[in-house]
């Protein structure tokens, strides 16, 4: 593989760090915000999911911001932000607007990412490396979240557990600040990266053929043309389905979660390293799958997997919610298990597979809109799902949400196996035809 092309992956992969570290972090901090007292449970809830919200609302403009400054100057704004993003939080002192206004911030970093870094890439590698290209980016991803997770448990040790007594309030305050200004790092790696990339080379053709005006009046015209409707609904449903599967709930809440189900802070924060870690082995493994054997077969096993473990770890809150075991190590144990196999199912199938696909369905002259849409229903449904969830397992308990996301991974199932094509291999104008009916 070409120096160039090994810069341009890690470059990408830094921006996949950022895209979920921003949202992530805030797990490892929530039992010291709860433990002082400074939120209500509803007010948590609204700074969990304050970066979903955000992020959905970039993703609603990052397509007009890409197509107007081109894929790399839209990446460079996003770095800035997440980077801006660290000081009204860390400087907040406990106030819940201040800490808000940071986490829409962080969203709107994230929402940027997520749009033009598979755009990036789907633009800017050749057919046979454009698997590796979404596997890197889902794998950093992911390594973002398992940072998440080491911090959250290296403050335990370094600083003392949220739930232990003699840790004063003063040194829990530093913990949650420490824990949050640490996502400063992705950003300032993924700016300085990003400053040495090269603009997207179909950007630039489609910029010197014709003015930013037509072009966008051109691309919202045919966005709902016969033969893009198709591709379009389904990156959209799968998108859809990859939130229903409810692995970026359990990435925010899993610390709380094992703590309801019967383990200690400190063992729910080492739990959630193990699940990461099982997490990041289960997207390594799928990276060099994903150009050999194709992307189907990966989401179809996948999501099956999302749907009996999803299953295992709601029966350990469903046994305690009906009295038939007491929330302890043994309960705690199974939903951790439960919880980590799932979302490694999501990293070695739909993790992989959904943002490729995204990217590999959505046809040229549409992409940049249509990828931008189909990103801000996913947020829509993620914000809408991590809004509710501490509430929901608060007042119901978190088995009704994890069999919800079971319920829905049978429907994501259906969606691989009967919907979706195989674009393994194939060109973007190859499939782009398949759809039109010219490749029959």
């Amino acid at each position: 593989m070409k120096r160039g092309t090994l810069y341009l992956l890690l470059i990408a992969g830094f921006g996949g760090t950022l895209f979920d570290f921003a949202g992530t972090i805030i797990g490892p901090a929530l039992p010291y915000l709860d433990a002082l007292r400074l939120f209500t449970t509803a007010e948590l809830s609204r700074l969990s999911s304050a970066v979903v919200m955000s992020a959905g609302v970039a993703c609603f403009v990052t397509g007009f911001i890409a197509d107007r400054i081109g894929r790399k100057r839209t990446m460079l704004l996003s770095g800035v932000l997440a980077l801006v993003s660290c000081l009204p939080i860390c400087l907040s002192g406990g106030s819940f607007w201040a800490f808000y206004v940071g986490r829409w911030f962080q969203g709107l970093a994230a929402g940027i990412v997520g749009v033009v870094v598979p755009m990036y890439l789907v633009e800017t590698l050749e057919p046979d490396s454009r698997g590796k290209g979404a596997a890197v980016f889902q794998l950093l991803d992911i390594g973002g979240i398992l940072f998440c997770s080491l911090i959250g448990i290296a403050v335990v040790h370094g600083i003392g557990a949220a739930d232990q007594p003699t840790v004063p309030a003063v040194s829990k305050a530093f913990a949650w600040k420490a824990i949050m200004g640490s996502s400063a790092l992705p950003a300032v790696l993924f700016l300085l990266g990003a400053c040495g990339l090269p603009e997207s080379p179909v950007w630039l053709s489609r910029a010197s053929m014709t003015s930013q005006t037509s072009r966008t009046s051109q691309t919202s015209q045919t966005l709902f043309q016969r033969k893009y409707v198709v591709p379009f609904v389904l990156a959209v449903a799968t998108l859809m389905c990859n939130q229903t599967a409810g692995v970026t709930s359990l990435q925010l809440y899993a610390v709380t979660m094992f703590e309801k189900a019967g383990l200690s802070n400190a063992a729910a924060n080492t739990a959630n390293v193990a699940a990461m870690v099982v997490f990041t082995v289960a997207t390594a493994v799928a990276l060099p799958l994903v150009d050999r054997i194709g992307r189907r077969p990966l989401l179809i096993a996948g999501t099956l997997g999302l749907v009996v473990f999803h299953a295992v770890a709601g029966s350990a809150y469903l046994a305690i919610r009906c009295g038939f075991a007491e929330a302890g190590v043994w309960t705690g144990t199974v939903a951790a298990v439960g919880v980590a196999l799932a979302i490694s199912s999501f990293g070695f199938g739909p993790g992989v597979v959904a943002w490729l696909m995204l990217s590999e369905l959505m046809p040229n002259r549409i992409r940049a809109t249509g990828m931008s849409i189909a990103m801000f229903v996913n947020m829509l449904v993620a914000y809408l799902i991590a809004d509710n969830m501490l509430l929901i397992g608060e007042r119901f308990g978190y088995a009704v949400m994890l069999f919800f996301f079971s319920t829905c991974c049978v429907g994501y199932f259906l969606l691989a196996v009967f919907a979706l094509p195989e674009t393994k291999g194939k060109t973007l104008e190859e499939i782009e035809r398949h759809f039109a009916g010219e490749d029959r």
